[in-house]
C-alpha cells in the first residue's frame, strides 16, 4: 500500500501572488474572490493526494493538475475573441475543479483511475498502451462567456502485437472521432487501417467489408488517427470513462478478434 509519510512534500500549485506573472495569476490575487476560491481548489486537491492509493494514481493526480494549471493559465483570463471572462466565470471554473478533486463517489477521479486500471487488466499490455490528452477550457455557447475544461486526445491499448486506438479531438464546437489500428513488429509500430466515425458513423464499430475502414497507404485515405507511441502515461481518469458504452465494447472487439479489420 502506498502510504504518504509525514515528511513528504506534497506538490504543490497554490498561488504565489509575489511571483503571480500569468493575467490570470494577477486577476486571482487582485480579488479576493478568486483567491479564496483557489484556495479551496488547493486544498482539494492536497486531500486528493492523501487519499491517492499509490505512487502511479498520485502521480495521475499531480499531471491532471499541472495541465488543468496549464490550461488556466492559456485561456481562463479570456475567451477566444480576447474578451476578458467576468470574475464570477472564473470563479466558477476554479470552484468546478476544486469538486473534482475532492469528489471520492465512483465519479471521482481515483475511482475512475481504479476502474480505467480494471479495464485494461483484461489485455496483456505493453509499452504503446497509453493516454495522450489534450485538455482545455472550451466555450459552452456562441457567446464564449461561458467555458468549461473538456479533456480530448487518444487512447491507445495494445493487447499482445495489435494496438488499436481512439482519438477525439475537438475544433469549431465538434467532436471528430477517428479509430486505428496498427501492429507492434520488433520495438516498430506499423499502421494497418484507419477510420473516420465522424463521417462515417457507426461504420467503425465492425472491421468487415462494408465497413469505412481503410488499410494504411490506400489511395485517398485521409488518417487524422493519432499514432501509438512509447512513454504515454499509462493512467489517465480525466480520459475515463471512453466515450460511450460502446466503445468500450469496440476496443474488446478490436483488440481480440482473430482479424481486424477484416477488410481484404
Amino acid at each position: 500500500m502506498f502510504m504518504m509519510g509525514a515528511g513528504m512534500a506534497l506538490p504543490a500549485f497554490a498561488m504565489d501572488c509575489a511571483k503571480a506573472v500569468q493575467p490570470i495569476e494577477k486577476r486571482i490575487c487582485a480579488s479576493s474572490v478568486l483567491r479564496a476560491a483557489d484556495a479551496r481548489m488547493n486544498s482539494a486537491y492536497s486531500g486528493a493526494l492523501k487519499a491517492a492509493p499509490d505512487t502511479t494514481i498520485r502521480d495521475m493526480l499531480v499531471r491532471g493538475q499541472r495541465r488543468w494549471i496549464d490550461a488556466r493559465n492559456n485561456r481562463l483570463d479570456a475567451d477566444y475573441e480576447g474578451r476578458p471572462l467576468a470574475v464570477d466565470e472564473v470563479r466558477k471554473a476554479i470552484d468546478r475543479r476544486a469538486a473534482v478533486l475532492a469528489d471520492r463517489s465512483d465519479k471521482g477521479l481515483i475511482a475512475r483511475a481504479l476502474a480505467e486500471r480494471k479495464w485494461l487488466a483484461n489485455y496483456t499490455g505493453g509499452p504503446l498502451t497509453g493516454f495522450d490528452a489534450n485538455c482545455d477550457f472550451i466555450p459552452d455557447d456562441a457567446s464564449g462567456a461561458h467555458v468549461s475544461y473538456a479533456c480530448f486526445g487518444a487512447v491507445h491499448v495494445q493487447h499482445r502485437a495489435r494496438v488499436c486506438s481512439q482519438s477525439e479531438d475537438w475544433a469549431t464546437g465538434a467532436v471528430y472521432q477517428y479509430r486505428s489500428v496498427s501492429a507492434a513488429d520488433g520495438g516498430k509500430v506499423r499502421p494497418v487501417a484507419f477510420c473516420e466515425t465522424q463521417a462515417h458513423e457507426n461504420a467503425c464499430d465492425n472491421g468487415g467489408a462494408q465497413s469505412a475502414w481503410m488499410r494504411a497507404g490506400a489511395s485517398g485515405g485521409d488518417n487524422h488517427a493519432s499514432a501509438p507511441v512509447a512513454g504515454l502515461p499509462q493512467l489517465d481518469a480525466e480520459m475515463w470513462p471512453i466515450g460511450d458504452g460502446d466503445d468500450v465494447v469496440w476496443f474488446d472487439r478490436c483488440l481480440k478478434a482473430a482479424v481486424f479489420p477484416d477488410v481484404r
